[in-house]
């Protein structure tokens, strides 16, 4: 999977990190928007690139509507 996180915003007070995600996962492209809790502040982008691989990994495994 090839990404680039085009968005993130980090909320102190919910403790969330908010993202988009672009890339090419199997020959298909794909936009991701969503968020996830983080213990503390993703202080480099590379922090935020690897909670990004973390919750788009976790996604691409939940079962679709079609069932693949």
């Amino acid at each position: 999977m090839q990404f680039t996180v085009t968005y993130a915003r980090y909320w102190p007070e919910r403790r969330r990190l908010e993202f988009a995600a672009s890339g090419i996962r199997n020959g298909c492209i794909f936009t991701v928007v969503t968020d996830v809790i983080c213990l503390k502040e993703p202080a480099t982008a590379e922090h935020v690139h690897l909670v990004a691989l973390a919750r788009l990994t976790e996604i691409f495994r939940q079962r679709s509507a079609s069932g693949h």
